[in-house]
């Protein structure tokens, strides 16, 4: 308990740190807003500073650009004009890899009919359809929560940890569901713009929850069913902030919002359990072992020890921001 008044005074004091910039996933954003028959403002965005990625628009429109670098995002603005609309042309993000790995492409047209695509680095281009449903809007989102929960190490060793603490897997599914309704709460409200909190601070609290959890498995192996729910739930609200990722600043579509977050947050859901699944199958195979204790607590030192790393380098990022 005392791990947990610390962990929500720590969040409270690094939230509110001035100057820092605001969480997002590593991912970007093509917005295409068509204006007229022929004119569309286009704009790139990223929460990456510096990412060596940039939107390719299609040679046969002519653009003119305006660049904005500012202390929130990086965002370049097109005016692009492109006979017969933008319809048909092909638009792409260039140089997308481990440093920015998904961008969103999002297209309003004239009519008020909207399309989206997630393009990665096996798929950077794509040309513009008419409108999508939002069947297929939603299970764009629900790719993108797959991909963040994939690569969200920070995300998936608090899983793991969370199986350390308490074994058994009712306590397990207790917890998972404590977690998942805590940072659904909000995923949701920051997505919607409700909140908006900070990157690094956000960030470097993920990272103590790792921490206070990893001292919470050396110390009290196979917890309390309770405990570990509680706990996963307040550390939950924090790991929200990381699953919202700035969608709504890098381009949620407006005619299917609701539709986007539900398949984000059902990506995201399918790939937690799917990662405990395989986490308590190989913990219920080691636990044969002879050795088992301590390789709970080298496991639980190993990840605290790293998390740790995090915290302090996140920390200076917040602090020096």
């Amino acid at each position: 308990m005392r791990r947990l008044v610390a962990f929500l005074l720590t969040l409270g004091v690094l939230l509110v740190a001035p100057r820092a910039f605001p969480h997002g996933m590593r991912i970007g954003a093509l917005r295409i807003d068509e204006v007229s028959v022929t004119r569309a403002l286009v704009r790139w965005t990223t929460t990456v500073p510096n990412a060596r990625i940039t939107a390719e628009l299609p040679p046969e429109c002519a653009a003119q650009a305006v660049e904005v670098d500012g202390q929130l995002e990086v965002q370049r603005i097109w005016t692009l004009e492109c006979p017969g609309g933008v319809a048909g042309h092909v638009f792409g993000v260039g140089g997308l890899g481990p440093v920015v790995s998904e961008a969103t492409v999002l297209v309003t047209f004239k009519d008020g009919r909207t399309a989206s695509r997630l393009l990665s680095a096996a798929s950077p281009t794509w040309e513009l359809p008419g409108a999508e449903s939002p069947v297929r809007v939603a299970a764009s989102y629900v790719r993108l929560g797959l991909v963040h929960i994939a690569t969200g190490a920070d995300h998936l060793l608090f899983l793991v940890l969370l199986v350390l603490l308490l074994r058994r897997a009712r306590a397990v599914l207790l917890a998972e569901t404590a977690f998942t309704l805590s940072h659904s709460i909000s995923f949701a409200a920051t997505s919607l713009g409700w909140v908006r909190v900070a990157a690094a601070p956000a960030e470097a609290c993920i990272a103590l929850s790792l921490v206070f959890l990893a001292l919470d498995v050396r110390e009290e192996p196979q917890s309390d069913a309770r405990r570990g729910a509680a706990a996963a739930f307040v550390f939950g609200l924090v790991h929200g902030l990381g699953f919202a990722g700035g969608l709504r600043e890098l381009g949620l579509p407006d005619a299917h919002a609701a539709l986007a977050l539900l398949g984000f947050g059902v990506g995201v859901e399918i790939g937690q359990v799917a990662f405990l699944v395989v986490v308590l199958g190989l913990t219920a195979l080691l636990a044969r072992v002879r050795g088992f204790p301590r390789l709970v607590t080298g496991g639980a030192t190993a990840i605290g020890s790293l998390a740790t790393a995090w915290f302090i380098e996140r920390l200076d990022v917040s602090l020096s921001a």
